[in-house]
């Protein structure tokens, strides 16, 4: 497969995740500014742009409508959802004998539905129809390739790029909003002798807060089910990072980019690969007690270099040189 051709699926993996991770969040943070007190809502709103690493780049005074349209319209930032769709369709369109005309049209389909909609009017009117709208349609176009691609270089290629995608933003999801929840009721955890236990403090977890977290994450009805009524702040990290069965969890991307990465290369040695394992290891031979023993923080951001580390490693093996950066302009053939 051309060096070029390879890079666009990557991308198109990328940006069409980046649109449903972008669209999901915004629809929890809209939806808990609505029960959060009128001080919360503004610091809400600034956690998600730190979140999708765009503080710096929204620059303006924090108010909810402004940066709602920043992230989902703003034709100036290259990380909202329809600067995304566009992005993953014009990677797309550049490759479309390598996919299959049913996802073709799942990705153009996205991509018309935003242009032929009055998105200024449903941001003011029903946020939430059009938050559906993207995931809907974002989860459909997962599936659709699902079912229609064969286990090519091509799928595999869009895997990696979506899963590490998905990786690097549920590792962001958790560093700013575990460093927030902290900050606005005290350590909410404390390691119990040298047996890795983790003590919990019963009146420090703000149970609203870890909600909109696993909701963010598309991971609150698997949490449920696994940990009932529990909304322990060491329990939802740990599923978030560490459980092997969670399609969106740290762990369970970084395995399933590494398995796709080894069927590239045909088992043969890659520098990309090696990396990924030892990060894949790093998470899946711990428990959580040893991430707060070494520093949830520091952990996570050391996660999260590392994954921009294996990418520029992607486009070195594969693509032939450095990525520009996360938002990466990609040429569309």
């Amino acid at each position: 497969m051309l060096a070029r051709l390879a890079e666009n699926l990557f991308w198109a993996g990328r940006y069409t995740e980046r649109a449903e991770d972008t669209a999901r969040m915004v629809d929890v943070t809209y939806h808990t500014q609505l029960e959060s007190p009128y001080g919360e809502v503004a610091l809400a709103w600034e956690q998600l742009l730190e979140v999708l690493h765009l503080r710096s780049a929204y620059g303006a005074p924090i108010e909810p409508t402004a940066v709602m349209r920043f992230l989902v319209l703003d034709p100036d930032n290259l990380g909202s959802v329809t600067a995304s769709v566009a992005r993953a369709r014009e990677n797309a369109r550049s490759v479309r004998e390598l996919i299959s005309s049913e996802l073709w049209e799942a990705i153009n389909d996205l991509h018309l539905v935003l242009g032929d909609r009055d998105l200024e009017q449903e941001l003011v009117e029903q946020p939430y129809e059009l938050f559906r709208t993207v995931r809907r349609m974002s989860m459909t176009i997962y599936g659709v390739a699902s079912e229609t691609m064969p286990r090519d270089e091509g799928w595999r290629f869009m895997a990696v790029g979506r899963l590490l995608e998905r990786a690097e933003m549920t590792c962001r999801l958790i560093d700013v909003r575990y460093a927030q929840l902290e900050a606005m009721s005290g350590p909410s955890l404390r390691l119990a002798g040298n047996n890795g236990e983790v003590a919990r403090g019963p009146d420090r977890t703000d149970f609203h807060h870890w909600i909109a977290v696993l909701k963010s994450a598309s991971a609150f009805e698997a949490y449920r089910r696994r940990y009932r009524a529990s909304m322990d702040p060491a329990d939802v990290v740990e599923f978030l990072l560490l459980e092997p069965d969670l399609p969106r969890s740290v762990l369970y991307c970084l395995s399933g980019a590494l398995y796709q990465l080894d069927a590239l290369r045909d088992g043969r040695p890659s520098r990309a690969a090696r990396q990924l394992g030892r990060t894949t290891a790093s998470l899946e031979f711990r428990d959580v007690g040893e991430l707060f023993d070494v520093g949830l923080q520091p952990f996570l951001e050391g996660v999260q270099a590392e994954i921009a580390q294996i990418a520029e490693q992607v486009a070195e093996e594969f693509f032939h040189h450095h990525p520009s950066g996360a938002l990466h302009a990609i040429a569309t053939g």
